[in-house]
């Protein structure tokens, strides 16, 4: 089994069940490609698992679940020869950590029986895969290359991450010395991913010490969490024992990192809080770094989340593998979560010096969404709905339960008896239920049928246009709809629509250069050929801007496909009633994505007809 099977086994232990498309897309190649890759994970997985079709969608089914443990851990790596590149990186690495001087490519070329054309290709590679970790490889002429590591306590992890599951850590004492170690780690009590990385800190550390890698320094950034009391003595110089080593302080503390990596016993809580209050103003930088001035209350954030930052930033500066949460595409549909997300990232990056993974993200993305959520429930106002015809109390009682289920209880129902009786009420109702065909005199307000509450996909569609509607008319949002000219690419479609909002005066300048920026963060594509680029508006005015732009045909972007494009423009300074706004513009587009026959409305939509015209018919 190569990187690229492991790969997309991890793929499918993630996800639920994808579609051909979707798992093509993830791995920037054709269908017919994947279907090879899917075909040849089949007769790896053998008896363990097997990838399944149905449907024509695909998923994970696992037969035993032990032994695809041992194939998540790697223990088939050590079996892969010299045709998979990732072998091949661990192998370099392994020769410069094992030769302090430099290394001739000659020689190496020859060990890994390649060319030299394909050594320099593997080089070139590894040393961008070397970046995140302080460390690069250096070329003398004539002499060859050699390892240098910035931050001497990045060694191990280097030697982790790279070397360690392809390659025997010591020949001969590793098993020895590893069930030692699990024996004497005994009374910390530890779960048994603890035990374990810190016998595997412990393990890398003493090949990069037996190698002359030595972590003379304190380790940036990191603070000693746990009770220096006399068990932790023993414990130290018991490992150092097993090891037959003299090791610093520091070498102790990259061995016990993980003792603060989650809530565990031995952490001194004097020492938790000093820490804790270190951390709160990363969180104030928040603000400035995301772009927009919202309504988050991030103190009250912070202390909800602060124990789950504490250890991130801990996890983050050892390059700890986390079990990915949510695959990365169910994490877009969390727009602003993602976004205030991504802020935090940059800040703890920049902080560190180091790369936060994806697991850890798709972790604040969550957290950052239920703040959202909850403060949104803070500030919702009530909805009202009519009810009008001779309509019978458990039908009434229906409708009732059909629309706390889509706004969690924040609806109010006036039941009328006759249209006559409906219009001489002065409120203004989000939608009315009626038992046969009326008039009435506010025609942006949606008049279904009763039985549409037994239909709620599609009630809740009209209920989301209608919202939108009411927010176009009341000044909140600013729609616009756009067709794309034949022959414009995504990059040149969009494009060509924000300069004309900038020509309009609708959009500064900066709206171009921040959503370049937007898009090389990553992709904007959602699901069923739509894109939701959002980017933050500096042009200060009070309102969500949203432009739908559509293509005549499906065009290609990032290996999928696009032909509608949400672009969403969010104000640098938003209020409950903008924050309200931006939420229901975001439900729309999440409507259409799984509502054919919206999507559909909104391909054909006639510019001079109402918002909700998208919903006729449904």
């Amino acid at each position: 089994m190569n990187n690229q099977y492991l790969r997309l086994l991890s793929f499918f232990i993630v996800n639920d069940s994808v579609t051909l498309r979707e798992l093509a897309a993830a791995e920037h190649v054709s269908e017919r490609t994947m279907t090879k890759y899917i075909e040849q994970l089949n007769q790896e997985l053998q008896s363990a698992a097997q990838i399944v079709e149905k449907h024509r969608r695909y998923y994970l089914h696992v037969d035993d679940y032990q032994q695809l443990a041992k194939l998540q851990t790697g223990h088939l790596k050590k079996r892969l020869d010299f045709n998979d590149v990732h072998k091949r990186f661990g192998y370099i690495l392994k020769q410069l950590f094992q030769h302090q001087d430099y290394i001739t490519l000659d020689n190496l070329a020859e060990d890994l029986i390649i060319s030299k054309m394909t050594l320099n290709r593997d080089l070139k590679q590894l040393r961008t895969l070397l970046a995140p970790y302080r460390a690069e490889i250096k070329s003398m002429t004539n002499n060859g290359i050699k390892l240098v590591i910035k931050e001497d306590y990045e060694a191990p992890i280097i030697i982790d991450d790279f070397i360690a599951d392809y390659f025997d850590l010591q020949s001969g004492d590793y098993a020895p010395q590893r069930g030692r170690l699990m024996k004497i780690l005994q009374p910390l009590e530890l779960d048994d991913r603890s035990t374990k990385l810190i016998v595997r800190n412990a393990l890398v550390l003493n090949y990069a010490v037996t190698n002359h890698y030595r972590i003379k320094h304190p380790i940036p950034k990191f603070t000693r969490l746990w009770q220096n009391n006399q068990i932790i003595q023993i414990i130290s110089n018991s490992i150092k024992a097993v090891l037959n080593q003299s090791l610093t302080e520091f070498e102790m503390d990259f061995i016990l990192s993980p003792l603060t990596f989650k809530a565990n016993e031995w952490l001194k809580p004097d020492l938790v809080n000093q820490q804790l209050d270190r951390n709160w103003p990363l969180f104030l930088k928040l603000p400035d770094k995301y772009g927009i001035k919202n309504h988050i209350n991030y103190l009250h954030f912070y202390q909800q989340i602060k124990y789950h930052f504490l250890f991130l930033l801990n996890r983050t500066l050892f390059h700890t593998k986390t079990n990915q949460l949510l695959p990365g595409s169910l994490l877009t549909k969390y727009p602003t979560a993602y976004d205030l997300a991504q802020g935090l990232v940059s800040i703890v990056e920049d902080y560190l010096g180091v790369a936060v993974n994806q697991a850890e993200f798709s972790y604040l993305v969550l957290y950052f969404e239920m703040e959202l959520e909850d403060q949104q429930r803070v500030a919702q106002p009530e909805f009202e709905v009519a009810i009008v015809g001779q309509v019978g109390s458990s039908v009434i009682r229906f409708i009732k339960h059909q629309l706390s289920e889509i706004f969690d209880d924040e609806v109010i129902v006036t039941v009328f008896s006759d249209a006559r009786q409906l219009n001489s009420d002065e409120n203004h109702y989000l939608l009315i239920f009626s038992d046969k065909p009326i008039s009435y005199h506010d025609e942006t307000t949606p008049v279904v049928r009763i039985s549409a509450a037994f239909r709620v996909d599609e009630l809740r569609g009209k209920l989301q246009a209608s919202l939108v509607e009411k927010d176009i008319l009341n000044g909140t949002c600013h729609f616009n709809y756009w067709r794309f000219e034949d022959g414009e690419t995504y990059l040149t479609g969009v494009q060509h629509l924000i300069k004309t909002r900038i020509a309009d005066g609708e959009l500064t300048e900066d709206f171009l250069t921040a959503w370049r920026d937007r898009e090389a963060q990553g992709s904007c594509v959602f699901e069923n050929g739509i894109a939701m680029p959002h980017v933050v508006d500096r042009s200060s005015k009070p309102r969500i801007l949203l432009q739908i732009g559509v293509f005549q045909r499906p065009v290609k972007y990032q290996g999928r496909e696009v032909q509608m494009v949400f672009l969403i423009g969010i104000p640098n300074n938003l209020n409950h009633l903008l924050s309200k706004t931006l939420s229901e513009v975001y439900d729309l587009v999440f409507q259409v994505a799984s509502n054919q026959n919206i999507y559909q409305g909104l391909l054909n939509f006639d510019s001079e007809q109402r918002f909700t015209q998208i919903t006729e018919g449904i």
